[in-house]
């Protein structure tokens, strides 16, 4: 009798139908598995991404503002630095008319100070020589009075045309008004040696930095007397105790 073949393999199909039916089922779950992981990492990224927005959002980065905030606190906008500049239309002889010039100097502005300088030494000078009860403050005062005239008329006529016009403001000051006796002579001696040391500054270098040679001579050739003055007023300062 023969076997029966049909039999045989049928339970042989049937664990193949079964080992195959297994292994779809698998692939599908790994594939499910594997989307759902991708989905989890654009979710994660897009969340990562946001983050910078958050925190720009929170005042994180101001960077790019074109307002910033000041070391005061205050909000300070693009002019700001212009604004804190000064005003520029202030002529340069107004800023610095009472002070020395320093670096380079053209011969006429060299000129200008050094005539506004002299005509108020002579000017205060012959106050005092005519005010002041001390007879050594009224030598020094006419000193100061017969060789500033004579300076200035040098600078005079070597400014020409650029030479400053006199001005009330070339025979007065304000540290002298109201005083006498004592008093008045302090002061006096006291604004002589300020002078005189912004005055020997200014031709120093006037004397190096001017533009003409006929503007650092003349300079130059100031500075003795010039030196001579200082050393008379600050011996009557330290003389009267100033």
């Amino acid at each position: 009798m023969k076997p029966n073949t049909s039999l045989a393999i049928a339970p042989l199909a049937a664990a193949i139908l079964l080992g195959g039916s297994l292994l779809a089922g698998c692939q599908r779950d790994d594939t499910s598995a594997a989307t759902q992981t991708t989905a989890a990492a654009d979710t994660a990224g897009t969340n990562s991404a946001a983050t910078p927005t958050d925190a720009t959002a929170t005042g994180g980065d101001m960077s790019g503002a074109p307002d910033s905030m000041a070391a005061d606190g205050t909000m300070a906008d693009a002019t700001g630095v212009d604004s804190m500049a000064g005003d520029s239309s202030m002529p340069a002889d107004a800023m610095s008319s009472d002070m020395p010039a320093s670096g380079p100097v053209s011969d006429s502005q060299f000129y200008q100070q050094a005539l506004t300088g002299g005509r108020k030494e002579v000017a205060l000078s012959q106050m005092a020589s005519q005010q002041s009860d001390d007879a050594d403050v009224k030598r020094v005062a006419d000193m100061l009075v017969r060789d500033h005239t004579a300076m200035n008329q040098k600078l005079e006529a070597a400014a020409g045309s650029a030479a400053p016009a006199a001005s009330a403001a070339d025979t007065t000051d304000a540290s002298l008004q109201g005083k006498t006796g004592d008093a008045f002579d302090r002061a006096y001696v006291d604004k002589m040696v300020s002078d005189h040391q912004k005055t020997i500054a200014m031709f120093e270098n006037a004397a190096s930095n001017a533009d003409s040679a006929a503007a650092k001579k003349l300079a130059s050739d100031a500075l003795p007397k010039l030196r001579e003055h200082l050393q008379a007023v600050q011996q009557l300062q330290q003389d009267n105790g100033a």
